[in-house]
């Protein structure tokens, strides 16, 4: 029993020191995966797609046209337009007539209507529009005019309802008679006809007409604004002049106005920050969501300010005019003072890195220069990645558009092979990059 025991007591410190070492070994692992897991991770890519942005600012500002309005004149009746809004009308052009009742000035309304159909049927008539004409073509105007309609009808807006519905009718009813098939259009025609005339009696009950008294863009819309800001004077306009509270009071017995300019000015208030953009810009882009779908060009015709710390009123000279824009007013408006495109990065990805260049001189002698704190991003090429040099222009949201079609100063700084193309692959994530790491 005794020499038991003393064979036991000798067998325990082996053990224990075997159990030290599995220990200290586990303890060294943990450690060292931590360290692993700390400083490594797999590398991460995305695909560089193509992107467009603007540096632009929203604010609210008031439309100026140089404006003439229209007197009714004594006579009395119901007024018809000859007239839609945006149309261009000469001096002394008869804008409206005056009828007896509104029955007559619906008649009139008809009568033009129905003269456009008329003459649209009349065309369809031609032999060398119904023999020579080609199917495909045909199909292919049919189908622009279907996408036109919706159009229209997504942005409520009843001409450009009005004006596709008729060319969608005239261009079926054309491939209709281009196939062959009998669509009766000389009945159709002659019953307009009918129609028409039975109508110009009641049309004719006309007292009077009212016309322009100077060309220009034609209006219905008289809203009191049209003597509040001077044309003459809005290159001189203030913040204060912009930011008073007007209360505009529209003329009585008027039926329209003339916008004699073709020229308009848009004019709002700006912070310090975008006055000094769009000095330096010359020309941007308006948006205005309320009025049209179309972006418009625009100059910046003054910056005035009292000190560079100081707001700015903003006057943008405006050289489009149509329906839309003949009766805008005091309107939100987007203003785009720069655009930008090109292909789009993580900004994660981004380095900086030291970049040795081989040139040669006049001489042929090659030498290195070594250039730092080079922007760029590592790109996956085959099984390596490779560093590239971007020149980027803006950044939205996080990821930086980058120029791909560089321009003769660029290419001049360019220290890398090549920049950035569409649909390279990035490296977002990742560590231990550098150029030529087989991946």
């Amino acid at each position: 029993m005794i020499q038991k025991k003393v064979e036991i007591g000798k067998q325990a410190p082996l053990v224990r020191r075997v159990a030290s070492v599995a220990l200290a070994l586990l303890i060294l692992f943990y450690i060292g995966y931590q360290i692993w897991v700390a400083n490594y991770q797999p590398l991460k890519f995305e695909t560089a797609t193509w992107a467009e942005a603007a540096d632009a600012i929203q604010t609210e500002g008031y439309a100026i046209r140089q404006e003439t309005v229209i007197p009714r004149g004594s006579s009395a009746g119901v007024v018809g337009y000859r007239l839609r809004d945006g149309g261009r009308v000469s001096k002394e052009g008869v804008v409206a007539d005056i009828f007896t009742d509104s029955s007559a000035a619906s008649a009139s309304q008809q009568i033009e209507q129905l003269d456009t159909e008329i003459a649209r049927l009349e065309s369809l008539n031609q032999a060398g529009q119904t023999y020579a004409a080609d199917i495909r073509q045909i199909d292919s105007r049919i189908d622009q005019r279907m996408v036109d309609l919706l159009v229209g009808i997504r942005e409520n807006d009843p001409e450009q309802i009005q004006l596709q519905r008729e060319e969608l009718t005239y261009q079926m009813n054309q491939r209709q008679i281009a196939v062959g098939t009998d669509m009766e259009y000389m009945t159709r025609l002659e019953e307009l006809k009918k129609e028409r005339e039975s109508l110009e009696q009641q049309a004719s009950a006309v007292t009077g007409q009212i016309t322009a008294p100077v060309s220009g863009y034609f209006s219905s819309v008289v809203d009191g604004w049209e003597s509040v800001f001077d044309y003459d004077e809005v290159l001189n306009l203030t913040v204060d002049d912009l930011t008073k509270e007007y209360q505009p009071k529209p003329q009585e017995n008027v039926v329209g106005k003339i916008s004699e300019e073709f020229m308009w000015y848009f004019a709002c208030v700006v912070d310090p920050t975008t006055a000094l953009k769009l000095k330096e810009a010359g020309t941007v882009n308006l948006s205005l969501p309320f009025a049209t779908t179309e972006k418009i060009q625009a100059s910046v015709a003054a910056v005035n300010q009292e000190s560079p710390d100081d707001d700015a009123a903003v006057i943008l000279r405006c050289g489009s005019m149509n329906a839309s824009l003949v009766n805008i007013r005091h309107e939100t408006v987007k203003i785009e003072i720069n655009s930008y495109s090109g292909v789009m990065v993580n900004e994660k990805a981004i380095h900086f890195e030291t970049v040795e260049q081989i040139v040669t001189d006049a001489k042929g002698k090659e030498r290195t220069v070594v250039h730092e704190n080079v922007k760029g991003v590592y790109v996956k090429s085959g099984s390596q990645l490779h560093f590239v040099q971007i020149f980027t222009d803006i950044t939205v949201n996080g990821y930086a558009i980058c120029s791909i079609n560089l321009t003769d100063e660029q290419k001049e700084h360019l220290v890398t092979d090549d920049t950035i193309q569409l649909y390279d692959e990035v490296v977002v994530e990742g560590t231990d990059l550098y150029d030529g790491k087989v991946v």
